[in-house]
C-alpha cells in the first residue's frame, strides 16, 4: 500500500543556469506526484516564530524529506531550531549518516535529509523521491507456524470415506468394514439384528399365519356344502 511522503523544497536557489534548472525541474514535476506532498518554504534560519512557514512545518506529522541547497548537517541543525525534531535517516543521497536506534518517545519520525547541490538534473532528484517512498511502502509480516492437520481432516479434503471412533459418535459407520461385519454377527443378548429378525418369522407368527389359513379353507368348504344341497333340491322340484 503506497504512502504519503511530505516533501519540504526550501526555496533559496543558487543564482547559477544549473541550479536554476534543477529546482524548477523539481517542482514541476512534484506537484501532483502520486504519494507526494510538496511544501514550498523560505530559507530555514529566515523562518521566525509567528511566520506562516514555521507554522506550516510544525503541523506536519510523519516522515519529512528536506530538499536544500546546504549540507545535510546544516539543514538538521536548522530544522532542530525551529522545532522540527526527527531522527536524520540514511538514504541514496545520504549515505554516510548514522542512523541511531529510534525512540518513538523523543524522535517520533524520520528525516530525509537532500543537498541539491549534488545534483544536476531534477530527473535524478525525482527518481531517488519516488525510490525512497516505495521503500517506505514495504511492510514485513511475521508469519505464523505451520500446523499439521490431522488425518481426519485432510481424508474429508480429499473427498475419501472417514473412520469415526465409536467413542465419540457411539456407533461405526456403515461404510467401514467394520460396520458391514457388525450387522451380520448375532447380539449379545441372542437377539438377530432387525434386518435378520424382519426376514425370519417368530414361532408365533407362523402359528398364527397357520390359523388364519386353516379359518379360510374351513369357510371355503361350508360354501361348497351348501352349494351342493341347494342343486339336489332343484333336481328334486324338476319334474
Amino acid at each position: 500500500m503506497a504512502v504519503r511522503l511530505s516533501v519540504v523544497m526550501v526555496h533559496s536557489t543558487p543564482a547559477t543556469p544549473t541550479a536554476e534548472r534543477v529546482a524548477q525541474g523539481v517542482v514541476g514535476e512534484l506537484i501532483g506526484l502520486s504519494g507526494i506532498d510538496l511544501i514550498l518554504v523560505a530559507p530555514l534560519d529566515s523562518l521566525s516564530e509567528t511566520s506562516t512557514d514555521r507554522l506550516t512545518l510544525s503541523s506536519l506529522g510523519g516522515d519529512i524529506a528536506v530538499l536544500d541547497w546546504r549540507l545535510a548537517e546544516v539543514t538538521h541543525e536548522s530544522l532542530k531550531v525551529i522545532g522540527v525534531d526527527g531522527a536524520r535517516t540514511r538514504h541514496s543521497a545520504d549515505p554516510d549518516v548514522v542512523t541511531d536506534s529510534l525512540d518513538p518517545a523523543t524522535q517520533p519520525r524520520k528525516l530525509y535529509l537532500f543537498n541539491l547541490t549534488e545534483f544536476t538534473t531534477a530527473e535524478a532528484v525525482i527518481s531517488a523521491l519516488t525510490n525512497l517512498n516505495e521503500s517506505r511502502a514495504v511492510r514485513t509480516f511475521a508469519l505464523a507456524p505451520i500446523v499439521k492437520r490431522p488425518e481426519s481432516d485432510r481424508a474429508a479434503q480429499s473427498g475419501g470415506p472417514v473412520l469415526v471412533s465409536e467413542k465419540v459418535s457411539g456407533m461405526v459407520s456403515s461404510t467401514t468394514p467394520a460396520g458391514n461385519a457388525r450387522a451380520k454377527v448375532v447380539t449379545k443378548d441372542g437377539k438377530l439384528p432387525q434386518q435378520a429378525q424382519a426376514k425370519s418369522p417368530t414361532p408365533n407368527e407362523a402359528v398364527s399365519s397357520t390359523s388364519r389359513a386353516s379359518e379360510i379353507s374351513s369357510v371355503s368348504g361350508y360354501d361348497d356344502q351348501d352349494l351342493d344341497a341347494l342343486i339336489d333340491q332343484l333336481d328334486q322340484l324338476d319334474p
